[in-house]
C-alpha cells in the first residue's frame, strides 16, 4: 500500500506532499482532544521515544483495502498485526489455526485479519474460538464466519454478535451460534 503524501510546514516533511485526508484530520484532532481533557495526559515521559511510539500507534491501524472493507473490513495484513500486537508472524498462525482469531485468505494466498477482533489494546474477542466452532465446525467458511460476528442483528440488541461478546454476553452469542448452524444445517 502506498504511503500517502501530505503536506505542511513540518520539519523534515518533503514540500511535494498533499494535505492529510479527513479522516486522518480528525483523527489527529481527537488524539490531541484526548491528551488536552486529560484522559491519556500525563502518561508520556519527556524522554520518551516519539518516533517509535508514533510507529507502534500506526501499526494499529487497518491498512489492508478490500472489496468486503463495507461488510467485514477494515483489514490488517500479518506484518502489521504482528507489529501492533508485539507478537510473531507464527504466534498469528497458531492463534488463527486454534479459532483464537480470524484470518481470511485473500486472492494472493496471504490471510487478512477483520480489525472487528479486536479491542483497544488488541486483545481478541473473548469466546471466539467456541462461536467459530458453533457456526463452522469443518472450518469451510471462514468468510462467512467472519460475516456473520460482524452484522447486525435483533437478538444483539441491534449490534453484533462480535460487540456482544466484547460487551460480556458470551452465552447470547453461543446460543445464537448454536440457532445459526443448526438452521444451517438444515438447509443443507
Amino acid at each position: 500500500m502506498a504511503t500517502p503524501q501530505r503536506s505542511g510546514g513540518h520539519a523534515g516533511a518533503p514540500a511535494h506532499v498533499d494535505a492529510l485526508s479527513p479522516t486522518e484530520e480528525a483523527l489527529l484532532a481527537t488524539l490531541r482532544q484526548r491528551f488536552v481533557l486529560g484522559r491519556i495526559g500525563g502518561v508520556l515521559a519527556d524522554d520518551t521515544d516519539v518516533e517509535l511510539l508514533a510507529d507502534r500507534m500506526v501499526a494499529a491501524l487497518p491498512a489492508v483495502k478490500h472489496e468486503a472493507d463495507a461488510l467485514i473490513g477494515p483489514f490488517y495484513d500479518t506484518p502489521s498485526l504482528a507489529a501492533w500486537r508485539g507478537v510473531t508472524r507464527q504466534a498469528l498462525s497458531k492463534a488463527t489455526a486454534k479459532r483464537d482469531l480470524i484470518g481470511l485468505k485473500i486472492g494472493d494466498g496471504s490471510l487478512v485479519f477483520p480489525s472487528f477482533q479486536f479491542g483497544a489494546s488488541g486483545s481478541p474477542l473473548p469466546n471466539l474460538r467456541q462461536v467459530l466452532a458453533l457456526i463452522d465446525p469443518d472450518r469451510i467458511d471462514p468468510w462467512g464466519s467472519a460475516l456473520w460476528l460482524n452484522t447486525v442483528a435483533d437478538e444483539f440488541g441491534g449490534t453484533t454478535a462480535a460487540q456482544a461478546l466484547r460487551d460480556g454476553r458470551a452465552e447470547q452469542v453461543l446460543a445464537a451460534a448454536r440457532r445459526a448452524a443448526h438452521a444451517w444445517a438444515a438447509d443443507a
